[in-house]
């Protein structure tokens, strides 16, 4: 009797950490796409404490998904395995005991992994982040605890695993019929995903092209390379310093090089940093963007476009990972002088060079960074890659077109 109190007072208490943790992932799941489309989160209380830096680093997503979605999938399991073993009752009690001790241990070994992440490489705190961790913990000890009082037959249970779930060598179609479900499950929660992620973001609009749509003639006043009559006319605001920003122009590299006449791409400094930005609230969480931006702007005039593209390239690829020794060097490769730093950081206190980045930022209502205008259309924050393809095949169709005539070597 007591030991069935233990098992089922256990069940119950994984259950109820199962569902919060699964209330927590669609919130983190929520504040990441935010972070993700620049409108910032709730949970980011300063440079120490921030759930946007961490929503921004690259431990945030696995596989291209974010980590918010596989914690939902494994919170889920962790409910659903308790709750099955509680309506049940009797061996099935020690069996989802057993269960939920084995998928306890990629749930240890992930909050391992990302506390690390979190606390020696991001170097902030994420309340939904350490929330989660605690979770994972909590449930190990629980479960863990309960099969050491219990003792369940673990050997026993292995083996009915094997037989019942994967089928047995005369019956290899149950093996069989598990794979297929299991990819259909897979395809069909990748499937809602993006099918969310395009509602979100409001992308449903952009694609059905029913949005508004903005006049460019700037944009040759700016840094500029691509055919001048490409079907895809990209104006992108960016910081160096911002993370999202350099996996944009990343994402962008990637479509230009597969496709190499089928996009002209501008390029608008956006620095958030008070130093040299107005519009910028302070200079805290981005010290060096507005040197890096007038380091950009100073090889542009002195050494030309190539020179240009190549350290702002070199920039959002070194992204949060600044100072000045590292800005110096990327001067250097490009031929830059002791001189010339002196006079880049002189107008790195100033908008010296930037003025009009700055008013046609203003001018459009630049809500946050990356901003992007694709043949026109305001886009606000970092677009996935299979989702901005969509929007390339969209406005391509429009014109009568498609992306095969524009690929490299086609």
């Amino acid at each position: 009797m007591m030991k069935r109190k233990i098992g089922r007072r256990a069940l119950w208490v994984a259950a109820a950490l199962g569902l919060l943790g699964l209330v927590l992932a669609v919130e983190s799941y929520r504040q990441f796409h935010s972070a993700l489309a620049g409108e910032g989160t709730w949970c980011s209380f300063g440079e120490i404490s921030s759930c946007e830096k961490a929503f921004q680093s690259e431990y945030s997503t696995l596989f291209g998904r974010p980590i918010a979605l596989y914690g939902g999938v494994a919170y889920f399991l962790v409910a659903a395995i308790a709750l099955v073993g509680l309506l049940n009752g009797g061996p099935y009690v020690l069996a989802s005991l057993f269960h939920l001790a084995l998928l306890s241990i990629p749930l240890l070994i992930a909050t391992l992994y990302f506390g690390w992440a979190l606390f020696f490489q991001v170097k902030t705190l994420c309340v939904l982040c350490v929330t989660d961790y605690l979770i994972n913990l909590a449930a190990m000890v629980v479960v863990w605890r309960a099969c050491w009082k219990l003792r369940p037959p673990y050997l026993s249970l292995l083996r009915w695993d094997i037989r019942s779930m994967f089928g047995t060598a005369k019956d290899a179609g149950r093996t069989l019929l598990m794979v297929v479900l299991l990819v259909i499950l897979g395809f069909m929660v990748v499937r809602v995903e993006h099918w969310y992620y395009l509602f979100k973001r409001g992308f449903n609009q952009v694609l059905s092209g029913e949005v508004e749509r903005l006049d460019t003639p700037w944009a040759t006043r700016f840094p500029t390379k691509g055919p001048e009559n490409a079907p895809i006319q990209v104006v992108m605001f960016g910081d160096y310093e911002c993370p999202f920003c350099g996996m944009m122009k990343y994402t962008w590299n990637k479509v230009m090089e597969e496709y190499p006449d089928l996009v002209r791409f501008t390029s608008v400094a956006h620095p958030m940093n008070s130093d040299c930005n107005p519009m910028s609230a302070n200079n805290t969480n981005h010290p060096f963007a507005c040197k890096a931006a007038q380091l950009a702007k100073f090889v542009l005039q002195k050494k030309g476009p190539e020179a240009f593209w190549r350290i702002s390239d070199n920039l959002y690829w070194a992204g949060q990972g600044f100072s000045e020794e590292v800005l110096v060097g990327f001067g250097m490769q490009e031929g830059l002088v002791e001189d010339d730093f002196h006079e880049i950081w002189r107008r790195s206190k100033t908008q010296e060079g930037l003025e009009l980045d700055f008013r046609i930022a203003k001018a459009l209502g630049l809500a946050g960074l990356p901003g992007t205008l694709l043949n026109g259309i305001y886009i606000q924050g970092y677009v996935e890659e299979w989702a901005l393809y969509r929007m390339i095949d969209a406005e391509l169709e429009r014109k009568g077109l498609s992306r095969k005539r524009f690929r490299k070597n086609g």
